[in-house]
């Protein structure tokens, strides 16, 4: 018993592994690896049997047999709790000698074998590896040479280590098995001591016939080799070897108990989140999941892939965002047992821009004037009969432009762009006859942080003196020239600046003081 514990803890452990994964709370979670569907089986079998052998005896001629013996039953079950379970078996296998000159039977009999047995469920990517450890009987056939020759059996006590790998491919199952008894004791009838030894190899096919609720019901053809070998003393020291081998074959109902529930109940949804453009993985990607009604987020490898597996089967939706990227959706369906691959393929963010909507009027009359012409940076666009024109694709900030037309003076102005809107800037000409002060408007500000001063200003060429409102704005009108202007205020280092502007200017003069 120790043995078949310590084989159990041994199974247990390995088919019990876990994989970390990621789950739906975007998580690393332990992930029981899902055990084979059936809870129980048991399998019916009836074949034939092809035997040679030979029996040596100091005193006696030898015997050697070989035949053919339709008499060969035998009854397997399996039980199964997740990883753990046991196995019950009972063979009978027929035995016939027959005289081959006169073809009449010298002796009849039969040989069982039974076991009981742990045994352990190993899921090895498409196998299934059963390792079986327990407690084995078997009969073996000998002979009685000397009265007559009569039909005897032996008995085998042993350690029963043995396995069986299961490959299942469609309603076809594949199945390789394999048994060595240890011997833990022999005995016969008369025997001082005995010993033996012995192996057994085989295999089948297994066809899924048809099922009834939780049953499954196949046909199994099977094959197998056994080989045995046997050596006893009697009270008179004499000691009696023999040896036998047969094929085995037979055709088996199996009969497996398999929980509808027992399939896959959740699924998994394999992320990729690419550039749209190039296929490119996208490192740094934020993805959410949302499924079964609620929303997480999760974290893609630095190859821009993620695998969330245990979901509920049902809708899901994924959502991912990259800095430089436009966000992007994507649904699909969740399958159980299946991982339901979505690619995201996030296009690049379009350039930030904005537009400028240019009024251009006469001065007194406010008329619009069409044909002029307007220059914003490198672009230049005409005005429109209402007097409008509009330039796009400008990078947001301030921006300066001037108009232009035939006996007009010419006008700047400035505006500010923002991205994604439409600013508007009405400029109003002049025409040549008419002479029309500058305007100079601006701010003071502190050169320490930016902020506002309320400073005094001085032209003295045409003595104008004004003061900067409480944020730092102030205003002149002269007539065009180049003029001197004098900043000051308490705390501040005086500042002169020179300034040269023409007649219908509006020109913008912000003034920086730098702290004493």
């Amino acid at each position: 018993m120790p043995a078949l514990v310590a084989l159990g803890l041994l199974v247990g452990s390995a088919g019990a592994r876990a994989q970390t994964e990621v789950s739906a709370t975007g998580s690393p979670v332990e992930s029981e690896q899902k055990a084979v569907g059936e809870y129980w089986q048991a399998r019916l079998r009836y074949g034939v049997s092809y035997r040679t052998g030979v029996q040596g005896d100091p005193r006696v001629d030898g015997l050697s047999y070989d035949g053919l013996t339709p008499n060969d039953p035998g009854l397997e079950a399996w039980g199964w709790y997740k990883y753990f379970g046991g196995t019950v078996a009972l063979d009978r296998e027929g035995f016939s000698l027959n005289d081959k000159t006169s073809g009449t039977r010298v002796t009849q009999g039969g040989v069982l074998r039974a076991h009981l047995a742990a045994t352990g469920r190993i899921p090895l990517g498409p196998l299934r590896l059963e390792p079986i450890v327990g407690y084995q009987y078997a009969q073996l056939p000998t002979f009685d040479l000397v009265n007559s020759v009569a039909f005897g059996t032996a008995s085998r006590h042993g350690l029963l280590l043995a396995a069986r790998v299961l490959v299942d491919v469609g309603p076809v199952t594949v199945e390789a098995r394999g048994a060595y008894p240890l011997a833990l004791s022999t005995s016969l009838t008369g025997a001082r001591s005995a010993r033996s030894s012995g192996f057994q190899a085989g295999g089948g096919v297994r066809v899924q016939v048809f099922n009834t609720g939780s049953l499954h019901f196949g046909l199994m053809l099977d094959a197998a080799y056994v080989s045995d070998s046997l050596t006893t003393v009697d009270q008179n020291d004499v000691s009696v070897s023999s040896s036998q081998s047969a094929v085995r074959g037979g055709l088996s109902v199996d009969v497996q108990w398999k929980d509808p529930a027992t399939g896959p109940k959740f699924g998994g949804v394999l992320v990729t989140v690419v550039d749209a453009d190039t296929l490119a993985p996208l490192d740094g990607a934020q993805v959410w999941l949302g499924v079964g009604g609620q929303r997480r987020a999760v974290s893609p490898d630095g190859t821009g892939a993620l695998a969330a597996r245990e979901l509920p089967p049902g809708p899901f939706t994924v959502t991912a965002t990259v800095g430089g990227y436009l966000p992007y959706e994507g649904a699909g369906e969740v399958a159980a047992g299946v991982d339901v691959p979505i690619a995201l393929k996030l296009k690049k963010q379009p350039p930030k821009v904005g537009a400028l909507h240019v009024l251009v009027v006469e001065l007194d009359s406010n008329k619009p004037l069409a044909g002029a012409t307007v220059v914003v940076g490198e672009v230049t666009v005409t005005t429109d009969a209402v007097g409008t024109a509009t330039v796009d694709h400008l990078k947001p900030g301030p921006v300066g432009l001037s108009v232009s037309l035939a006996k007009y003076q010419n006008g700047d102005e400035a505006a500010s762009i923002v991205a994604g809107k439409t600013a508007s800037v009405t400029v109003a000409l002049v025409p040549e006859k008419q002479r029309v002060p500058a305007s100079i408007t601006g701010l003071v500000r502190s050169t320490k942080g930016g902020a506002p001063i309320a400073a005094d200003l001085e032209i003295p060429q045409v003595k104008i003196k004004t003061h900067a409102n409480d944020r730092g704005a102030f205003t002149f009108r002269v007539e065009g020239g180049t003029y001197t202007v004098k900043v000051s205020a308490p705390g501040y280092i005086t500042q002169t600046k020179q300034l040269a502007v023409k007649d219908g200017d509006q020109a913008i003069f912000n003034i920086d003081l730098y702290p004493k």
